[in-house]
């Protein structure tokens, strides 16, 4: 319970922090479109809850839970690899969506992080469950 707390948390400081950001002088041509601030912001704090979530998984529950992502699956025996690999395809994911999409087709890519947010809300909320799972076991193994 006190993860989930402070996944909450954290995530809402991150939030806090990426609403109040503002762009320097020489990033005016890349920073996004307002239209796209709240989309950005609430895909970030997703993928965010869904990394914390995951190397607690792999931490803490390492015999029960693993990594089911092809791409890193192979660091499932490394947290922190695996979270920084998986968390650096995002980043190249999300700038390679604003460059092709945001600028020209700002409605499509609103449409699009909304979408990869749910999903990634759903993947936390699998974490979770899937920790309450192994949690159960666990204590029913020890009795």
């Amino acid at each position: 319970m006190r993860f989930i707390k402070k996944t909450f948390a954290l995530t809402g400081v991150v939030v806090a922090v990426l609403f109040h950001a503002r762009a320097a002088a020489a990033q005016t041509l890349l920073s996004p479109p307002d239209e796209l601030k709240l989309p950005t912001l609430t895909w970030t704090a997703a993928v965010a809850a869904d990394w914390m979530t995951t190397y607690h998984f792999t931490t803490e529950y390492r015999d029960l839970l693993h990594e089911t992502n092809p791409l890193i699956r192979g660091l499932d025996t490394h947290p922190a690899w695996l979270v920084t690999a998986g968390a650096s395809i995002d980043a190249a994911t999300g700038w390679a969506a604003y460059r092709f999409l945001g600028r020209r087709h700002p409605r499509l890519m609103k449409v699009a992080l909304y979408g990869a947010a749910a999903y990634r809300g759903y993947l936390t909320a699998y974490n979770l469950q899937m920790m309450r799972e192994a949690r159960a076991i666990r204590s029913a193994a020890s009795r």
